[in-house]
C-alpha cells in the first residue's frame, strides 16, 4: 500500500456497496488530504431493441446516471472536495481507461452488484478492474 494517495477515483453504480465505497473513499481522501474523482458510467451494454426504441432507453440511462450522481453529491457533501465525472460506456473498462488516463492511485468500488446470470455472460466489473487496473484497487462490501 503506498504511503499517500494523491489521486483517488470512486466507481460508483448506485448500489448499496458502491455507497459504502463512496463512504470508504471519503475517509481515505480526507487521510491523505486529497479530492476524489467519481465517475458513474452508463452501461451502453444495457441499450438494445429497435431503433425507435432507443431515445426511450438513453432518456431512462441518463434519469439514471443523474439519480446516482445527486446520490452521491448527497453523501459526500462537503465532507472532501470532488470531480463527478458521468460517461457512457462498457463499465469495467471505461473505469480502468480513465485511471490510466488521469494517473488514479487507487480506485475504490463496490463488490458485485450483479446478479449470477450477468456475472457468468459478462463477467465481474470488480474482478476485471482489479487484473487490469494500473494502480491499486480496493474493493468495499
Amino acid at each position: 500500500m503506498r504511503e499517500i494517495y494523491k489521486k483517488i477515483l470512486v466507481a460508483i453504480d448506485g448500489s448499496p456497496q458502491s455507497d459504502n465505497a463512496i463512504h470508504e473513499a471519503i475517509a481515505i481522501a480526507k487521510r491523505n488530504q486529497t479530492a476524489l474523482d467519481v465517475l458513474y458510467v452508463k452501461d451502453e451494454t444495457r441499450l438494445g431493441g429497435t431503433p425507435y426504441a432507443m431515445p426511450l432507453y438513453l432518456e431512462t440511462l441518463e434519469k439514471e446516471s443523474q439519480q446516482v450522481l445527486d446520490a452521491a453529491r448527497q453523501i459526500i457533501k462537503d465532507s472532501v472536495d470532488y470531480t463527478l465525472h458521468n460517461y457512457t460506456g462498457f463499465p469495467k473498462k471505461e473505469i480502468v481507461q480513465f485511471a490510466e488516463k488521469e494517473a488514479v492511485d487507487l480506485i475504490v468500488m463496490g463488490s458485485n452488484s450483479k446478479n449470477l446470470l450477468d456475472r457468468i455472460l459478462v463477467g465481474s466489473t470488480s474482478t476485471y478492474v482489479v487484473s487490469h487496473a494500473p494502480c491499486n484497487v480496493m474493493i468495499v462490501k
